[in-house]
């Protein structure tokens, strides 16, 4: 497989040596692709600023790169020495890729993603009766996905620098002074081993690797580059160990490496970026990758992840794929939980970021003195409810699902992006997102509306609608309940959760070996699987040791109960969208209990009591509508062409408070074309599918030479944990350290990759 770059890229990187000779012509025809520069880089501090050259040397066949630009033939033979000053000092290792950055931004119209679907001939069985099903075409090979920063790169520094210089002292958005923040950017070589650990251990499911990194406007100090380029091109960050002069050919057997740079995916993209979660709240615009990628990267064997705030994680021993038969691979530690609140000025850290995700995730509720209703609902999507934090390693991320929670939230990812730093001195208003966070919880969020909607108006409610007595009727007795109760009696069903057989051991092995994956979980275990209903509902604000368990050796006594009271939960609503609304947003225990009477009564496998009948269809509207007046339309009734997504993507509402939803049959399916409701639910429950899972991890940190090199001796003695996670937080030694850290990734993960420079 041979993996081109963009033709808009022309190599730049440094020669050895100091004495300016240039490439033969014969070299040069050898190398038609492959552009060196010879730099050295004057970093010199005077009075805090920096002053910093570059120098380029470009030769070779410029033809057979697909450039709109001439470049003056004066600068492919310019020496380096006539640049720089008498007292010129070796230069920083650190190596760019210019680049033409897009002209125009992507438009912001929404665009929805399919999933890659069960196969057809058993997605009926694996819902209604939880037999095997695999996607189709067979395991899909997965996309992996780097974030990548050199602190110590002269232009990262200096483009830092000018950024924090923009900022007043009391701007909340400013970067912390605290000299600390260095470690965030800090390289110890955790990048190139963990490529290699993956090449190693996942190359029968990788399919390419993506290396997203930082770009840079070109240094004003560097005439010769800025009049040679016209405005528009930008220097691109890499990793000074990736062969420059292969660049067209990047790859190790079948598996590809594309290096991609901000500027191309930032919506907006404002300059060069420092902020984590900027970078990740626009991962969902990294072109051509893979519908499901682990994000830096997953965990298998004795191997680095780089983890997403440029620390990195070892993987130890075997654990499983990150996307399975049972979906997306999420990561939840169920006893820590964030509460629904945004931040203030005493939140610190990462909890700023998931405070403000839970946040927008939730629906926030208020007492109104003298009304009626006990409280009314204000703000977002999901329901108020504490969530459990996402384990802070590598991930696996549904890109169709970024693109979904970017098409429902476009203004809070659009405003993480212009934020250059991380919010450090008081409360935004409002703070960065927490795309990972927002991509697990919607997530398990979408599976539980999408089962109530099933249910409720896919299922019980009328084609048109309705709800009425008959179809209270029916729901109560579905949930097990008596209609006739004794005079001054209640409707009230105590529900016990069934035992469910989703999760056995040899279950799930049995699933993952006919799905494609035969090596099954190695130490990871699946702990709650979206086939068995909701994960959150009995956590609470404070969380639970464990997630609820279903198997067939729980105990009576353990498994999960709940009451659902009739008047509470069916307060006399007439239309089936507003029974769910109350249900799914309103009342959320009436949801979650309602959840899990339906799971025991759909017995140890399967949601057969979910599903609308296999007969029942949404008849087409097209040409029965009358014309409405100045172009206006019936809500679901435009057209259903192959190419419209929104139409072709089962999908429930893309607003971001649950109020603003439409949420009838007709307005979430569509109005023109026939529709058979049972096989479009289908559709929709499968693409949130998930699974949770554990896998046996210790957390480290760098501290100082001596307590490196004892803890790295510690985690060679450990035979238990599967995942380490090492923090940089060395505040004294770091070259020791950075060497000691570098010999031991290197005793481990010693196989140079086939773009790495000999």
């Amino acid at each position: 497989m041979t993996l081109r770059p963009a033709a808009d890229y022309i190599a730049l990187a440094p020669l050895s040596g100091g004495n300016g000779t240039s490439l033969t012509a014969s070299r040069a025809a050898s190398h038609t692709l492959a552009y060196l520069l010879r730099r050295r880089v004057l970093y010199v501090v005077l009075f805090g600023s920096a002053l910093l050259s570059l120098f380029v040397i470009l030769r070779g066949a410029l033809h057979e790169i697909d450039m709109d630009i001439d470049l003056d033939e004066d600068l492919l033979d310019i020496d380096l020495m006539d640049l720089l000053p008498p007292n010129t000092f070796e230069s920083l290792r650190t190596a760019y890729l210019p680049f033409r950055a897009p002209r125009t931004q992507v438009s912001h119209n929404v665009t929805l993603l399919p999933v890659r679907e069960l196969s057809g001939e058993c997605v009926e069985a694996y819902f209604s009766e939880g037999a095997p099903c695999g996607v189709s075409g067979g395991q899909p090979k997965l996309d992996f996905l780097w974030t990548w920063v050199n602190g110590s790169d002269p232009l990262e520094d200096q483009a830092k620098k000018a950024a924090q210089a923009a900022f007043g002292p009391t701007d909340p958005w400013r970067p912390a002074a605290s000299g600390t923040q260095a470690r965030m950017y800090r390289d110890h070589d955790e990048l190139r081993h963990s490529l290699r650990s993956v090449l190693a251990n996942f190359r029968g499911y990788a399919g390419r690797f993506f290396l997203l990194t930082a770009d840079f406007p070109l240094p004003t100090t560097t005439p010769n580059l800025t009049q040679a380029l016209p405005p528009g091109w930008r220097l691109g960050q890499i990793p000074q160990w990736l062969d420059i002069e292969a660049r067209t050919a990047w790859v190790d057997g079948d598996v590809g490496l594309q290096v991609v740079h901000h500027a191309q995916v930032f919506q907006p993209y404002l300059g060069t970026n420092f902020n984590s979660l900027a970078i990740e709240s626009q991962l969902g615009h990294v072109d051509a990758i893979s519908d499901h990628f682990p994000l830096n990267p997953p965990r298998k064997e004795r191997r680095p992840v780089h983890d997403v705030s440029h620390e990195p994680c070892q993987l130890l021993y075997p654990c499983g794929s990150p996307v399975t038969a049972y979906g997306v691979v999420i990561y939840l530690q169920s006893d820590l939980m964030v509460a629904p609140t945004r931040p203030n000025a005493k939140t610190q850290g990462e909890w700023r970021s998931m405070g403000e995700s839970n946040y927008i995730l939730s629906a926030l509720l208020f007492f109104a003195p003298f009304s009626l209703l006990t409280a009314l609902s204000v703000g977002e999507r999901f329901g108020q409810r504490h969530r459990p934090y996402v384990v802070h390693e590598a991930k696996s991320v549904s890109r169709p699902l970024l693109a979904e929670a970017a098409a429902i939230w476009p203004t809070a990812f659009a405003r993480s992006a212009t934020h250059a730093f991380r919010e450090t001195a008081g409360p935004g208003t409002p703070s960065d997102v927490n795309t990972m966070f927002l991509h697990a919880h919607m997530l398990v969020e979408r599976a539980r509306e999408a089962l109530l909607w099933t249910w409720v108006v896919a299922h019980v409610g009328t084609l048109d609608d309705g709800w009425g007595d008959a179809e209270a009727r029916q729901a109560w007795a579905e949930l097990g309940g008596a209609w006739d109760v004794p005079e001054g009696g209640k409707r009230e069903v105590e529900v016990r959760a069934g035992r469910r057989t989703t999760l056995e051991r040899e279950r799930v092995m049995t699933m993952l070996a006919q799905a494609g994956v035969p090596e099954g979980l190695g130490k990871t275990a699946y702990v709650f699987s979206s086939s068995d209903g909701y994960a959150y509902a009995t956590l609470g604000t404070r969380g639970q040791q464990k997630w609820p368990a279903f198997t067939p050796d729980a105990p009576e006594d353990k498994l999960p109960s709940c009451r659902i009271s009739f008047r509470q939960c069916f307060p006399g609503h007439s239309r089936a969208s507003e029974v769910f609304k109350h249900i799914a947003f309103r009342e959320l225990q009436c949801g979650d209990c309602i959840i899990s009477a339906l799971m025991r009564t759909s017995g140890p496998l399967g949601l057969s009591t979910f599903l609308p009948s296999p007969d029942r269809a949404l008849g087409s509207l097209a040409g029965k509508l009358p014309s409405l007046p100045f172009g206006l339309s019936f809500p679901g009734a435009g057209s259903a062409s192959p190419g419209d997504e929104l139409t072709v993507v089962p999908h429930l509402p893309l607003v971001d408070k649950w109020e603003n939803g439409a949420f009838a049959l007709r307005d979430v399916m569509g109005a023109t074309g026939e529709r058979n409701v049972r096989r479009w639910t289908l559709s929709l429950l499968q693409r949130y599918r998930y699974v949770i899972a554990t896998t046996p991890a210790i957390f480290e940190r760098l501290q100082s030479p001596r307590q490196a090199a004892s803890m790295l001796a510690r985690v060679d003695r450990n035979k238990e944990a599967a995942l380490l996670c090492i923090n940089d937080d060395v505040v004294s030694g770091d070259a020791e350290v950075a060497k000691t850290f570098r010999e031991w990734q290197d005793k481990h993960w010693g196989t140079r990759a086939k773009w790495e420079k000999s």
